[in-house]
C-alpha cells in the first residue's frame, strides 16, 4: 500500500495499462486535475518502484514515454482483485444495516 498510497498513483497506473506508451503530456490531459509536480513526482516514484519504465526517445525537442513494466502488469491484476473485494465488502456492509 505503501507503493500505490499517494492519490494520483493508481489513476497513472489505470491509464497506462489502457493505453501503453502514454507520453507526460498525455498523461496529464487524460487523467486531469495533476499538476505537473504531482505527475512527476509520482512517475518517478513508480518508476523506483519497477512499477513504471520511462523511455527517453532521446530527440529535440524531448520525448518520452511511459509503459508498465512486467511488475506494473501483475499489479493491474491485483488491483482488479482489491477492487473485487471491496465491492463485496460494501454489499456486505449494506446487508448487515
Amino acid at each position: 500500500m505503501k507503493i500505490i498510497g499517494s492519490k494520483w498513483k493508481i489513476p497513472i497506473l489505470w491509464y497506462l495499462m489502457l493505453k501503453d506508451g502514454q507520453h507526460y503530456n498525455e498523461l496529464k490531459r487524460t487523467i486531469g486535475g495533476i499538476t505537473n509536480t504531482m505527475l512527476t513526482k509520482s512517475l518517478r516514484e513508480l518508476e523506483a518502484d519497477g512499477l513504471v519504465s520511462r523511455h527517453d526517445y532521446a530527440t529535440v525537442p524531448p520525448s518520452v514515454s511511459y509503459h508498465l513494466t512486467d511488475m506494473g502488469k501483475k499489479f493491474i491484476g491485483t488491483m482488479g482483485e482489491l477492487f473485487d473485494w471491496g465491492r463485496e465488502h460494501m454489499t456486505f456492509e449494506k446487508e448487515q444495516n
